[in-house]
């Protein structure tokens, strides 16, 4: 019970880590935080393909 805890919390906090950076990331080449704070965290296992496609992207 406790294991599954403490993994569940390790997740959900990888998660918000990852959504976090990929957000800031977007800011810096003119896009939304609020929509790739949910890209970074819901996609979170692909996270250098979401730094890819923002590379990729123009700036606005």
């Amino acid at each position: 019970m406790l294991a599954s805890i403490t993994f569940s919390l390790v997740v959900i906090g990888l998660m918000f880590w990852c959504g976090r950076v990929t957000a800031n990331f977007a800011a810096e080449r003119g896009r939304s935080k609020r929509i790739w704070f949910l890209w970074g965290a819901l996609f979170f296992p692909l996270f250098p393909a979401q730094w890819f496609v923002l590379g990729l992207l123009p700036k606005k």
